[in-house]
């Protein structure tokens, strides 16, 4: 078993012999000492590097800024365009003359209604023509008529032939 004596003398002589080793290191690293203008480029160069990273981060946060800005400036329009601005519906077809005198647009008005069989329409080439009829001929064709109505006039669209014999009617007014 050691005493604490020799403990003591153990520590003793550890410490000088590191103290030794220390002044070694000491001698041979000032030997190994860099030149004056090494040390300048390398400063140089650092704070070149630095300069170029506050640059980028600089940038970086403009580059946020206006990517911020410009979704804002986006959204916004879009809801001007959307919500403000309504758009319509238009039809990209120049309006027919044939509907010039009704007070229905040309997409609400009603389908034709065909007097004549379906072959002989597709076999003919008609014409378009604006009438009035009398309410009491629309009956004769089946039609649904107020007794009421019977001596008032109907405005209606026509398909008729060559002849002037009419194939399909729809009603503008009734």
């Amino acid at each position: 078993m050691t005493s604490p004596v020799n403990s003591v003398n153990d520590a003793g002589n550890m410490d000088a012999a590191l103290d030794r080793q220390f002044s070694i290191l000491r001698e041979e690293l000032q030997q190994l000492d860099a030149p004056a203008a090494t040390e300048q480029l390398l400063l140089k160069a650092f704070a070149n590097q630095q300069a170029k990273d506050k640059k980028q981060a600089r940038i970086r946060r403009w580059h946020l800024w206006l990517g911020g800005m410009l979704t804002v400036g986006g959204s916004l329009g879009l809801f001007m365009m959307m919500v403000l601005a309504p758009t319509r519906m238009q039809d990209p077809a120049p309006p027919n003359t044939a509907y010039a005198n009704a007070d229905l647009p040309p997409f609400n008005l009603p389908p034709f209604i065909a007097l004549v069989p379906l072959e002989r329409l597709n076999n003919e080439t008609p014409r378009m023509l604006e009438a009035e009829v009398p309410a009491a001929w629309l009956a004769s064709l089946g039609m649904p008529v107020n007794p009421e109505m019977a001596g008032d006039l109907v405005q209606a669209q026509m398909l008729v032939d060559a002849d002037g014999t009419p194939l399909a009617m729809r009603l503008l007014k009734y």
